[in-house]
């Protein structure tokens, strides 16, 4: 999939994109080689909330800010 392609794909399927660490993560928004920043961007909320900042991973470094 292409950046605009796998940003669609987050948001109409977040579900799928539950990663359970930032390696994971990393791996799903590799689009040619490269880490897309947006696309990382689009994962937050996957995961629900700490309070009141999106998270984007189960375990480890998140975008919340927090360790789990």
């Amino acid at each position: 999939m292409n950046h605009s392609e796998k940003i669609k794909h987050i948001k109409a399927h977040p579900e799928l994109h539950r990663h359970g660490d930032l390696n994971g993560l990393h791996a799903c928004a590799m689009v040619d080689g490269a880490l897309d920043l947006a696309i990382i961007d689009a994962h937050e909320g996957v995961y629900g909330y700490n309070g009141g900042v999106a998270c984007d991973v189960r375990r480890g470094p998140c975008s919340c800010g927090a360790f789990h």
